[in-house]
């Protein structure tokens, strides 16, 4: 959803979101489907910017990542 390789450090991850977030901010777009999009964004960049929830959501999802590494 972010846009981000599995390798994205959190700087990347935390600049992908903020582009998203403010091009579907339902405040910034009037678009009637912004506003389920900026909560795709959201969720996205919660479970990123979460170490514990990044390393569920790669385990889930099969994208090994080295131990350590963010």
């Amino acid at each position: 959803m972010l846009g981000v390789k599995t390798s994205a450090s959190e700087k990347d991850i935390k600049t992908a979101y903020f582009l998203l977030a403010k091009k579907y901010h339902p405040d910034l777009n009037p678009d009637l489907s912004a506003r389920a999009q900026f909560e795709k964004v959201q969720k996205a960049y919660e479970t990123l910017s979460d170490s514990h929830k990044r390393n569920e959501y790669d385990n889930k999802n099969g994208f090994a990542r080295m131990e350590g590494s963010f």
